[in-house]
């Protein structure tokens, strides 16, 4: 197998895929670390599965929201692929799942078998002993059932009842159709603060009757609640089949992803791209209804299955999209493919940059208590994470001032105050295009900056300066919707600096302008990572000096 560059390789879940040179699947695995776990296969002297990598011709890999993800997709893709070189989980029920049966008083209990039985299941994991703790510490606080129908239906009271486990519903039917199966669903969903609110009500009352124990496992509980509310995405509690797909353009390609669905859990990926020229949008849709099923047009997807999906079922699906586009994205370009290329050239075809986006670098801010200020710089090459060349800036003269701090860190990035010759301009490390994420009329400080530092203008020749503004986009929901303050529709900008004149574009929101947002958003979350490590350290100074003070 060729050597792969594993600098760019995620830190992240993912699900791997060992492929041959004519495309079969040789290997299927789940990684926490994705970057980590690969290069074990290629570590001098590895003993790792070396007999499949010698026939390994490429690696791929699909993005997945947790951990408890990865598990399930890397079950459900084994069973459907019978890899070569995977000996387990080809037939066996290898997880854990928390059972609701259908009933007015439902079960609950863990199991590894998972049958269309119109049940709810929830989450796959390896181990159940973690799950068993937890629903027993759970059994207390919203005292569910757990006895078999066949004890149910005899209508007599068994210990659970004495011991505060059960509010025996086998023989009061006005107690039938409880809150606890929503209860409990919503909380492995996500929304805790129901149980939240009881578990701190009843750690309350513990500590008043003292009884410190207790009080103790309930904190034990309230202190695990987010390892249990990861949000599936590949699991549905309908049990259909069906096939979902998704065509994007990606320069001058169409690209589409397939997601094959067998009875509410997804089984398969299929991703794939032809030219345009080859094949339009309808001959495609209408080559996957001859081999799968008639598609309908549900929007900004296709399905072979009419279901009234509601707001919250489309932004998951699309969000889905999104997630395996972006990896095929990542999986090509890392491979050396044509992808990225077309989509940055797009980007510069689009805004009419001068220079194309090979390096693009995104400057953002955060405040610390309007008292100290400090940048963050996010860095991408070729449309990927260039974590070598990220930055953190902390002001140290004009502390409350936007415009004068940004003055100083355009100074330090580009070494304005220091005499570089064109031909050292390697140490500058100076990008194709620098973005600030800030309203247009601030790149007029690289004309005032021009007048201080004239070699400022040999680097205006190399770089080209931009702005990129949110305005009433600040809300992901607003976008495309008629803005209250003209006639247009709500989005973000693009303000591209041309010798002293600055252009006006307004974003597309396709894959290539992804990558633009996808670079803010980086500069934004590592800028608010910087503000909260300096507010920790300040909060710990000033409490260290209260407490000098009042020795």
């Amino acid at each position: 197998m060729k050597n792969l560059d594993l600098s760019y390789f995620p830190e992240a879940p993912w699900v791997y895929l060992f492929k041959d040179r004519k495309g079969s699947i040789l290997y299927i695995w789940k990684a926490k670390n994705l970057k980590k776990r690969v290069s074990q296969y290629f570590t001098p002297g590895s003993i790792w599965k070396q007999e499949m990598v010698t026939h390994a011709e490429n690696v791929e890999f699909i993005v997945v929201e947790n951990e408890s993800e990865s598990l399930y997709l890397e079950s459900n893709l084994i069973k459907k692929h019978q890899p070569p070189f995977n000996n387990m989980l080809k037939w066996a029920n290898a997880y854990a799942y928390i059972k609701l049966t259908k009933h007015p008083v439902p079960q609950i209990f863990v199991t590894r078998k998972k049958i269309n039985d119109w049940g709810t299941y929830i989450w796959p994991k390896h181990h159940t002993k973690d799950l068993k703790k937890f629903l027993q510490y759970l059994r207390q606080i919203v005292q569910y059932r757990t006895c078999p129908l066949s004890q149910f239906n005899q209508w007599k009271v068994c210990s659970d009842y004495y011991f505060w486990l059960c509010k025996w519903r086998c023989c009061k039917e006005w107690l039938w159709n409880p809150e606890y199966p929503k209860l409990i669903t919503n909380f492995f969903k996500g929304n805790t603060r129901p149980i939240e609110t009881k578990i701190k009500e009843l750690i309350e009352e513990a500590i008043k009757t003292e009884n410190f124990e207790w009080a103790a496992k309930l904190r034990d509980i309230y202190l695990q609640i987010w390892n249990f509310t990861e949000k599936q995405s590949v699991e549905y509690v309908n049990s259909f089949s069906w096939y979902l797909l998704q065509i994007r353009e990606t320069g001058p390609r169409r690209t589409y992803v397939l997601l094959h669905f067998f009875e509410g859990k997804m089984i398969d990926i299929i991703r794939h791209h032809f030219e345009k020229d080859e094949i339009d949008e309808d001959t495609m849709i209408a080559s996957f209804a001859s081999e799968f099923w008639e598609f309908h047009d549900e929007g900004w997807f296709y399905s072979t299955v009419r279901f009234p999906w509601n707001k919250e079922e489309k932004q998951r699906i699309l969000k889905l999209f999104d997630d395996f586009f972006e990896s095929y994205l990542l999986v090509n370009t890392i491979q050396g493919s044509w992808i990225m290329n077309d989509l940055l050239q797009d980007i510069q075809n689009r805004y009419q940059l001068a220079q194309f986006p090979y390096q693009v670098e995104c400057l953002d801010i955060s405040h610390l208590w309007w008292d100290w200020t400090s940048w963050w710089l996010s860095a991408i090459e070729w449309g990927l994470p260039d974590k070598n060349h990220y930055r953190k800036y902390k002001i140290t003269t004009s502390k409350n001032d936007d415009y004068l701090s940004l003055k100083e860190v355009l100074i330090r990035r580009f070494k304005l105050d220091k005499k570089v010759n064109k031909e050292d301009w390697e140490i500058l490390h100076l990008p194709n295009v620098f973005i600030l994420d800030w309203w247009k009329w601030q790149l007029g400080i690289i004309d005032e900056l021009m007048k201080e530092y004239p070699n400022l203008l040999a680097i205006t020749k190399s770089v080209q300066f931009c702005a990129l503004w949110k305005g009433e986009a600040r809300k992901k929901s607003s976008i495309w919707i008629k803005s209250k303050k003209s006639e247009d529709t709500i989005g973000e900008k693009l303000y591209v600096y041309k010798k002293w004149v600055i252009e006006e574009y307004d974003f597309v929101y396709d894959d290539a302008d992804k990558i633009l947002i996808k670079l803010r958003d980086e500069a934004h979350r590592f800028a608010n990572s910087y503000r909260k490590k300096q507010e920790e350290l300040a909060f710990a100074e000033a409490k260290k000096s209260f407490k000098k003070n009042k020795e």
